[in-house]
């Protein structure tokens, strides 16, 4: 079903007005809604109703712990979830990183913290099959849009590596927990009393994994591996492991060629510190 008939399928069910579209959504389309009563909520129209099952279920599970946007109702009929809207919904700052450090390392405690239940969550390994493919694609998107063929090309030499760590790492998790999967600063929102996390893809898996998404995802690439392994001792975490995470992430990125400083990532996937990932 489209965009067109599911939207006015979701209003009507859910008695809303649309306020506006809500911009940043990859794979879905998010809508800024009115209730009855004047409430502020969100409006998910996910890709497909896997997707809107899977990330109901992390939300629900999470619910308690006030470490995730609340959600109020889902429509699997229409692949839809209605959620509060964050306000004011300040993304957590990328050029501080004492404070991300800080934030991260409390809202990756309570998340893995949190029983994952009896749903059939995907595990680790799936998700990042399909990332690794998707960061494929992105590559050679670049490619085409640019002319350069060696658009992602520092990461795509590197992820033959870069999956064979990854296997591994999954291969020896000794507890896995429910996962964010997409735990970058862009979802974790001020919501006037802390940040709470919105848009998971979530997975079972290691919780380095999630630690080294993290400090991968930002600026200044030279930090990276600093930066995992900061989040990773306040979380209780090996170090080691997120770092190792971390770096399997940054090849992922290098591949897509979308960062700013997409040059230093490139130069710190060739530095020594790559070799964190054959130990």
């Amino acid at each position: 079903m489209d965009l067109p008939s599911r939207l006015p399928s979701c209003l009507d069910n859910w008695r809303l007005h649309v306020v506006s579209r809500l911009e940043g959504g990859f794979r879905s389309e998010v809508f800024a809604c009115t209730t009855s009563n004047g409430d502020e909520v969100v409006v998910k129209l996910a890709a497909t109703a896997e997707e809107a099952r899977v990330e109901a279920a992390a939300l629900s599970a999470w619910d308690d712990t006030g470490t995730a946007v609340h959600l109020i109702d889902a429509d699997f009929e229409h692949s839809a979830l209605l959620m509060d809207r964050v306000r004011p919904a300040t993304h957590l700052p990328s050029n501080d990183d004492p404070v991300a450090i800080e934030v991260a390392a409390d809202l990756l405690r309570r998340l893995h913290e949190t029983p994952p239940g009896s749903f059939p969550f995907p595990d680790l390994e799936q998700i990042y099959a399909r990332m690794e493919r998707q960061s494929r694609e992105d590559a050679a998107y670049e490619q085409r849009a640019s002319g350069d063929t060696m658009q992602g090309a520092a990461g795509l030499h590197r992820l033959d590596v870069a999956r064979t760590a990854a296997k591994k790492l999954c291969a020896t998790t000794e507890r896995p927990v429910l996962l964010h999967g997409d735990f970058l600063d862009k979802n974790l929102l001020w919501d006037g009393a802390g940040y709470v996390a919105i848009d998971p893809i979530p997975c079972i898996g290691d919780a380095c994994s999630d630690v080294g998404f993290f400090a991968a995802g930002g600026p200044p690439a030279t930090a990276i591996i600093s930066r995992a392994g900061a989040i990773a001792t306040r979380v209780g975490l090996t170090p080691q492991r997120a770092q190792q995470w971390a770096m399997i992430w940054a090849v992922l990125q290098a591949c897509q060629a979308w960062r700013q400083d997409q040059a230093d990532l490139e130069a710190f996937l060739s530095s020594d510190v790559f070799a964190l990932l054959h130990d």
